[in-house]
């Protein structure tokens, strides 16, 4: 337990406040235009000015500034070492029982997310030595193994590439 807290503390250490709803003088905010199960729409503003409008495949309905607290669903702006500008991270909850993590890079222009993956129960993210890092678990390429006892491995990807 005091590994998740030393966690958190250092996560939150490297993220910044994204206000909920559009507030002209903040820095970043985002509004949920749409929200379901399966997809959500949402607008991000830099200050007074629309920033993009995204859309993703799943649910940010009761999405929190916090990724510690207790939802489906999570916005938070993080500054890595190769992204000054700043990144937005999103994890969300996809069907029955999978993960998502979403990454808007804010220095690009695309309304698309710069990264996106799935994970089929788990997607989460962390900062370590000041770079992003992604987990999340897909099914064995060999299926149940002596390799593969659960059927299921874990990848880790760190964003961006080196």
């Amino acid at each position: 337990m005091t590994n998740y807290r030393y966690l958190g503390l250092l996560i939150s250490a490297f993220c910044l406040t994204l206000n909920a709803d559009h507030k002209p003088d903040a820095d970043w905010s985002w509004h949920i235009l749409s929200g379901g199960i399966s997809e959500s729409r949402m607008s991000l503003y830099r200050r007074d000015q629309p920033f993009g409008i995204y859309n993703f495949s799943c649910d940010l309905t009761d999405a929190s500034e916090d990724s510690s607290t207790e939802s489906n669903a999570s916005l938070n702006l993080v500054k890595i070492d190769s992204r000054p500008a700043g990144l937005l991270v999103i994890t969300c909850n996809t069907g029955a029982h999978a993960q998502q993590v979403n990454i808007i890079d804010l220095s690009s222009t695309s309304n698309l997310p710069a990264f996106s993956v799935t994970g089929s129960y788990i997607a989460d993210w962390e900062i370590q030595d000041g770079e992003l890092w992604i987990r999340y678990d897909q099914p064995c390429a060999t299926g149940v193994s002596v390799e593969c006892p659960d059927g299921f491995e874990t990848i880790f990807v760190q964003y961006p590439s080196p």
